[in-house]
């Protein structure tokens, strides 16, 4: 049986790893402040809402309706934000659905210049499930949507000029996640399945795609590792994460990791509190400010 398992894995991550090669528009590795605190490394061990994000098979993990939001100015970067939103519901053996949004904009002088949102939908279930092992496997389909604003025009500023359209686009996100003895995790997430583009004829672009793999282990109760190899298809630079998480106390979580090109540095903490989730994050850029990220929840589990 634990055989038949692990082949059963080996086949469905050699199969993603093929349909994988073949990249919302600009790629933003730091999601939310739960997965940036641990230098993004977490995709194999997300149970969370947020995996709708990272790897929407860690959603089976959810086991009550969950909300959570988050905003951030990547780089302290005033005119440029990005936003968050995902509600989480378990449907008992017909596994959990989520729905999402993630967007972001330009803005200057009071004029929105761009923005980029995606609409997506997540479902996840149940591969395997038994005292020893895990195995789920998840989805998300995903509604881009690009809206260019408007030419500079005579002001300069984007307040009087040209209206320079909008375009749309699908694109699938597959994950798997695996445990052995909810010590030993092992995720495979893939952007962007389906090679989506944008535009028609000459104006025509690819959307981001992107592999990663990801482990996990827990040496002992309270603190969890993490590793991951994220590589961004067409970027010949393969980037490596690592990080932990420890539980200090029954609502308190400490958060730090490291990745590489560039190379950073994330660090911060959650609370889980009365269904509350409050979480914050701190990233460093070898060249660029910090960027400081939050994110509010509340769980509806039972307690």
């Amino acid at each position: 049986m634990k055989n038949r398992q692990f082949y059963i894995l080996l086949l469905l991550l050699i199969a993603v790893t093929f349909t994988g090669y073949g990249q919302v528009f600009t790629q933003i590795n730091d999601i939310a402040a739960p997965f940036s605190g641990t230098g993004s490394s977490n995709m194999a061990t997300v149970s969370n809402a947020l995996a709708s994000f990272v790897n929407p098979a860690g959603l089976v993990r959810v086991d009550a309706l969950e909300l959570v939001t988050g905003f951030h100015k990547p780089y302290g970067i005033s005119y440029f934000n990005s936003q968050i939103g995902v509600a989480a519901l378990p449907l008992g053996k017909f596994g959990t659905v989520a729905l999402g949004y993630h967007g972001s904009s330009t803005q200057y002088s009071g004029n929105t210049l761009a923005s980029e949102s995606a609409f997506s939908i997540s479902h996840a279930f149940y591969l395997q499930k038994d005292i020893i092992s895990t195995l789920s496997i998840g989805y998300t389909v995903n509604l881009y949507q690009i809206d260019y604003g408007q030419s500079a025009g005579p002001s300069g500023d984007g307040s009087d000029g040209i209206n320079l359209g909008s375009g749309y686009g699908f694109g699938v996100d597959l994950g798997i996640q695996g445990s052995l003895h909810e010590r030993s995790w092992i995720g495979l997430f893939a952007k962007n399945v389906n090679s989506p583009e944008m535009g028609s004829a000459l104006s025509s672009s690819r959307l981001p795609r992107s592999l990663a793999i990801g482990f996990g282990y827990e040496p002992y109760y309270g603190l969890t590792t993490n590793f991951m190899i994220f590589q961004a298809i067409g970027n010949q630079k393969t980037q490596y994460r690592a990080g932990f998480e420890y539980r200090v106390l029954d609502w308190l979580v400490l958060r730090s990791g490291v990745n590489t090109e560039p190379n950073r540095i994330g660090c911060g903490f959650g609370i889980n509190k009365w269904g509350l989730l409050m979480d914050y994050a701190f990233i460093s850029h070898p060249v660029l400010p910090e960027t400081h990220q939050f994110s509010l929840g509340y769980s509806f589990k039972k307690r």
